[in-house]
């Protein structure tokens, strides 16, 4: 008789990103933000992943520009071939794969600091890969924003 019950099995959460670096509108992570190594041994074979992001800033984000945008960098997918790290540069534009957009929730500055937690769920990850960040809100995202992935898969049984 074959398998009829699907069920989610998630592995461990890997924090890929602990504590990012400021991130100034229309501007992409620098690969030095990456802190631990999204590659087979921590992935196993979990093809889809929840990515969850956690920021702060302070300046007003307009209702019209609240979008994060999260890409994907494969690794070692022809033995040793990368590629390239995404950059905004206009004379280096290279976005990778998109994987989805984060939308923020506007804020409307104050004396204090607004924290805000979102998730995409479902991305599809690659054996090897990294994840990039393009701020694409109106607004500086303050240093010590934090990128965790949560590894999936569909098991049945």
């Amino acid at each position: 008789m074959a398998a009829t019950t699907a069920s989610v099995v998630y592995s461990s959460q890997i924090t890929h990103i602990g504590s990012g670096t400021s991130l100034a509108s229309a501007a992409i992570n620098p690969s030095s933000d990456v802190s631990t190594a999204l590659a087979s041994t921590n992935l196993g074979r979990y093809p889809l992943a929840d990515i969850q992001l956690t920021f702060t800033h302070t300046a007003t984000m307009s209702p019209n520009s609240v979008i994060i945008v999260l890409y994907r960098r494969d690794l070692n997918f022809d033995g040793t071939n990368d590629e390239p790290i995404p950059t905004a540069s206009a004379a280096t534009l290279y976005k990778a794969k998109y994987m989805g957009a984060f939308i923020a929730q506007p804020f409307s500055a104050t004396s204090a600091s607004y924290t805000q937690s979102m998730q995409l769920t479902d991305v599809p990850i690659a054996d090897q890969c990294e994840f990039y960040l393009e701020n694409q809100t109106n607004c500086a995202i303050l240093a010590g924003w934090s990128l965790k992935v949560l590894p999936k898969t569909v098991a049945f049984a």
